[in-house]
């Protein structure tokens, strides 16, 4: 296994903060190919089929907002995201995605624990919003549930 992949660091921490499955665990190799597709047909905006959410912050559909994250005030995501539950996407090595569903602050507990992570996204569920973090510290918003919260 990759000494830089992601998802070897996401094992590694859920074994050692002894996380429950229940709270962080990848989707199985036969649902996260569906669910990625809702994903990218709710929040992106494409110009060609093969087009994901690889560099997707840049083709987000209205409403969006992006903002600075450089202080990393994950306090204030466990604030406006409300959901229990929340898909998240991490970005590997080579553009590779992993899909994960979980807790909210199992989530927000271990990103920032994510030496090697340098895009994510958090969706609800119900995929009324969706939340990227790019490698320029750049927080995207789509959807007007989360912008809102955002700007309170």
């Amino acid at each position: 296994m990759d000494s830089l992949s992601v998802r070897a660091e996401i094992e590694e921490l859920i074994k050692t903060l002894k996380l429950d499955r229940s709270a962080l665990h990848e989707v199985g190799k036969d649902q996260w190919k569906p669910i990625l597709r809702e994903i990218e047909e709710r929040f992106l905006v494409k110009t060609h089929y093969t087009q994901g959410l690889h560099w997707g912050w840049n083709r987000l559909q209205e409403p969006r907002h992006s903002a600075s994250f450089a202080d990393k005030d994950y306090g204030k995501l466990r604030d406006i995201i409300q959901d229990e539950s929340i898909w998240f996407i991490a970005e590997d090595c080579y553009d590779k995605l992993w899909l994960y569903e979980g807790k909210t602050t199992t989530i927000l507990q271990v990103i920032p624990e994510l030496c090697h992570l340098n895009v994510y996204y958090l969706i609800s569920k119900n995929l009324q919003w969706l939340l990227c973090e790019d490698h320029h510290d750049m927080l995207h918003l789509s959807g007007q549930l989360i912008i809102e919260r955002w700007k309170r």
